[in-house]
């Protein structure tokens, strides 16, 4: 068992409380100094806060408590005495409740009673507690630090609908302290708020200022306010004024008073002739108490304040009666604004003055209309606006002269429209002597029956916009008239809009559309150029292989530009049809015929032949006298045979390409004999191929060798030369070839495939130059056009004489050099010739 003691403490925030406890484990009482204390079984007091009593007992001590959070039903703290290793499920219960509690009172104005007001949404309710305020009152104000008396007074109060506590103290002591405090009474023990002492003279709130007027004052036109100062107190007082334009939502602007003898005061606002509410407060002028309410509103009277600022602005129209002979002029004038006439208007007196007649006038009422015949030679008219408060002093007045009638003064005029409800006016004057005041522009729709529109401009003015409606299929005049001194001028009078303003004031406007579109486009433009160029470099430099990696890139400077030139640029003596192709040499063409042999018999039946094709030379003797020559070996009746001819008519197109193998053949020289015997039938028999000489050289039959023939016809070609001479006089021949000739045939080159299917088969075209036939079973096995690489063949197995669509196949580099294991493919797929 475990005993609390005491078993729950009330307190108040801040305050410091202690529990003790005895713990008992299987009546053995466990040691003060094992003993563990926890809050809510969540948090372990530290051990600094332990007292140990005696053996027996522990004491805890919980500083500067904070208020009890609510969790559900539990509106306390759960205090745990516990052993090392167990909690028994007693505790002890700590309520802390907040009982900073704000009491404010209120003095009325007529000093009879004070009010007191609170409230308990601050503090946590605890059930079955009560609050009560208590108060005690010193004789003479408050002291600085305000104490709980231990001789106190209850005092009743009532929670009204605001959730506010109100007491009513009355009668009362204006200069006497009230201390008061708030009091919670509990079965645990009273809890009591910190106390507050209140001077009921320092917490006064007047009554609001009354007779308040307000006016716009005559002649001076300033907004009047006037009060009267409440009774009490009877201490100095501040005033406060606030005034707006009257309406539903009023836009208040205040206006101090710190003069406590005042009771009155002139504020300055835009609008005279406007109706506005006014309101005024008071508070004690020291700072103490509180603001009073605003005074019941008081509305100023719309009224004359001064005579009109001026006269209204006029313009007379003249119409002329031919059949009278007399001229009658039509006064038209503005009413006033609240502004100019301060603030309204009774009549308008139109007051006339000539040579003859002197000067009259004539009262208009409130019409805006007057017309009157022009008799005389200078005729004046000026109008007067009249108030309540008198006539105005500055008017307006013209002079209508048959004399200066007469003066034209505006040399041009023209009108363009700018949209629909504007016109744009402008003219040009000419030299004048006389003085101009202002010009005068009308403006009528010749369609409807509308009275004339006018507007007065000021003298210094050469262009004006005039807004109205206007429709662009109507037909509009527009006139402008000139006023001196002396009297008006002559008119400058247009008939609709001038077509050549029209224009240009549609391509000026143009302008201000097409010019930001130009200058954001060619940002644009810029913008896109810079990005291509980025990623162009980009595409050079990263996304194409590094070209140095090329073997015909290797020792090149690629930072010079004649580099690209000497690559790129096709020269003058190369071949039209080949685009990037290096011009290859004109050496010689290798025909070379191998087979792989099974034993040692079959090797006198290998046949090679070497075709050197040359320009015929009349001088040389050829090879074969009848023209053809067959080979000894060929004896079988599919025998492959090798048939040249002579050619006298025709220029060489000959071109080469070769393959160098990496590896030495297995053969030996009795292999190749009867290779290179096979051979000298076709050359000269003068000069016939020297074996010695040509045995290092790429003519010895080391591997088996391309088949590289030019496009001439079958029955043109005819080796002249001999192998040497002939060799001589192709170096001459050297890039000698015409780029244009009818009779020059394409160069393919034909190379060697390994496939895994062994076929006989040779790829032969009518226009291939080649007239020795060779049998299926001992022709070669893929031959294919020489195409990328060493390894990539196009064309598969044909039968002798298949035809094949000539197509230009371009070579970089034109040499190749195959690996070891690409030789031995290539001989493996040979096929064998017989004699």
């Amino acid at each position: 068992d475990v005993i609390y003691f005491p078993p729950k403490i009330l307190t108040s925030v801040g305050s410091n409380v202690s529990f003790h406890c005895i713990y008992k484990n299987e009546n053995k009482i466990v040691s003060s100094k094992k003993i563990v204390w926890w809050m809510n079984l969540a948090e372990k007091i530290p051990q600094s806060q332990y007292n140990v009593m005696s053996d027996r007992v522990s004491k805890v001590t919980l500083p500067n408590l904070n208020a009890t959070k609510p969790r559900g039903k539990f509106t306390y703290n759960a205090v745990y005495c516990c052993n090392e290793h167990e909690c028994h499920h007693r505790y002890a219960e700590l309520y802390v409740i907040d009982v900073n509690i704000n009491i404010s009172c209120e003095t009325d104005g007529y000093l009879t009673k004070m009010t007191c007001r609170w409230s308990t949404n601050t503090i946590q309710s605890l059930v079955g507690s009560t609050l009560q305020l208590r108060y005690h009152r010193s004789s003479l104000y408050c002291s600085d630090f305000p104490t709980i008396h231990p001789i106190s007074e209850p005092k009743d109060c009532h929670l009204q609908r605001d959730g506010f506590y109100e007491c009513i103290f009355q009668p009362i002591f204006l200069l006497s302290g009230y201390t008061m405090w708030i009091r919670i009474n509990h079965s645990l023990g009273s809890l009591d708020s910190p106390p507050t002492c209140v001077v009921p003279d320092s917490v006064v709130k007047p009554q609001p200022p009354s007779s308040v007027k307000a006016e716009i004052t005559v002649h001076i036109g300033l907004l009047k306010v006037s009060w009267e100062k409440p009774v009490f107190p009877e201490n100095n007082l501040q005033f406060q004024i606030r005034y707006g334009l009257r309406g539903k939502e009023v836009q208040w602007k205040t206006y101090e008073v710190y003069d406590a003898k005042s009771k009155s005061a002139s504020l300055v606002v835009s609008d005279l002739c406007a109706v506005y509410a006014v309101q005024v407060r008071c508070k004690r002028l020291d700072g103490l108490g509180y603001w009073s309410n605003w005074s019941n509103p008081a509305y100023t009277a719309v009224m004359d304040i001064k005579v009109p600022i001026r006269g209204p602005e006029f313009w007379g129209i003249i119409n002329e009666d031919a059949t009278k002979k007399e001229k009658n002029v039509t006064l038209l004038w503005k009413p006033l604004t609240k502004n100019d006439s301060l603030c309204s208007v009774r009549r308008y007196v139109v007051k006339h003055h000539t040579l003859l007649n002197g000067t009259w006038s004539e009262d208009m009422g409130n019409h805006t209309k007057f017309t009157f015949l022009w008799t005389e030679q200078a005729h004046t008219v000026t109008i007067v606006a009249i108030n309540s408060i008198g006539a105005s002093f500055t008017n307006f007045n013209i002079t209508f002269s048959w004399a200066m009638s007469k003066v034209n003064m505006v040399q041009s005029l023209s009108a363009y429209p700018l949209n629909s409800s504007c016109v744009i006016l402008s003219w040009v004057l000419s030299p004048s002597d006389y003085n101009l005041m202002y010009f005068i522009v009308e403006w009528k729709n010749l369609n409807e029956d509308n009275e004339i529109k006018w507007n007065r401009i000021p003298s210094s003015v050469k262009k004006y916009y005039i807004h109205d409606h206007f429709i662009p299929i109507e037909k509009y005049q527009f006139s402008l008239y000139p006023v001196f001194m002396k009297g008006v001028g002559k008119p400058k009078i247009i008939h609709g809009f001038t077509q050549d303003d029209i224009e240009k004031h549609q391509n000026d406007a143009g302008l201000y559309v097409i010019v930001p579109i130009i200058i954001s486009s060619s940002v644009l433009l810029l913008g896109t150029l810079l990005i291509s160029h980025q990623r162009m470099k980009k595409l050079f430099w990263e996304d194409v292989p590094n070209p140095k990696n090329c073997s015909w890139a290797q020792g090149l400077n690629f930072q010079k530009p004649e580099t690209f030139e000497h690559l790129f640029i096709k020269h003058t003596e190369s071949l039209t049809f080949g685009p990037l192709l290096l011009e290859p040499e004109t050496i010689s063409e290798d025909i070379s015929v191998d087979t792989s042999w099974k034993d040692k018999d079959e090797m006198e039946s290998t046949t090679m032949a070497s075709l050197l094709l040359t320009t015929p030379d009349p001088e040389k003797g050829s090879v074969c006298v009848s023209g053809q020559c067959h080979s000894s070996n060929f004896s079988e009746p599919e025998s492959t045979r090798i048939t040249c001819e002579d050619e006298s008519r025709r220029q060489p197109s000959v071109k080469y390409a070769t393959l160098v193998s990496n590896s030495k053949s297995n053969e030996t020289d009795e292999e190749q004999g009867p290779i290179n015997s096979s051979v000298s039938k076709c050359f000269s028999s003068k000069n016939p191929p020297l074996k010695d000489s040509s045995s290092s050289s790429s003519w010895e039959i080391e591997t088996q060798a391309f088949l590289i023939l030019s496009d001439q016809h079958p029955n043109r070609i005819s080796p002249q030369l001999t192998f040497l001479e002939g060799f001589d006089e192709l170096l001459k021949l050297e890039g000698k070839f015409p780029e244009e000739n009818d009779d020059e045939r394409s160069v393919y080159y034909l190379g060697v495939a390994s496939l895994k299917k062994r076929e006989s088969g040779v790829l032969l075209t009518d226009e291939s130059g080649v007239l020795c036939p060779f049998p299926t079973h001992s022709l070669f096995t893929d031959i294919r056009i020489f195409q990328d690489s060493c390894s990539h063949f196009v064309g598969n197995n044909f039968s002798l004489g298949a035809s094949v669509k000539k197509t230009f196949v371009s070579y970089m580099p034109q040499f190749q050099t195959c690996s070891t294991q690409t030789q031995m493919i290539m001989e493996n797929k040979m096929c064998d010739l017989t004699a």
